[in-house]
């Protein structure tokens, strides 16, 4: 796994998995994911102005992670 996303905090929401930059800020960046099948996955940045689930292969998922956790 990577380090980035080894130290957020993750919980399940709703059927998907929230991660959470700082889990005593609920304001905090996060992303939801959802597994569709195991070549897709729909992640949403919480929060973000323009929040609809995205589709991202599988292969590129800890990449599109990373960005979206690391945006201000």
């Amino acid at each position: 796994m990577d380090e980035v996303l080894r130290n957020m905090f993750p919980s399940i929401t709703h059927g998907a998995v929230r991660l959470q930059v700082d889990p005593l800020d609920g304001t905090s960046r996060q992303v939801l994911v959802d597994e569709l099948d195991g070549e897709r996955c729909e992640v949403m940045r919480v929060g973000a102005p323009e929040a609809t689930w995205v589709q991202v292969p599988a292969g590129d998922l800890i990449a599109y992670l990373r960005a979206a956790l690391n945006e201000e």
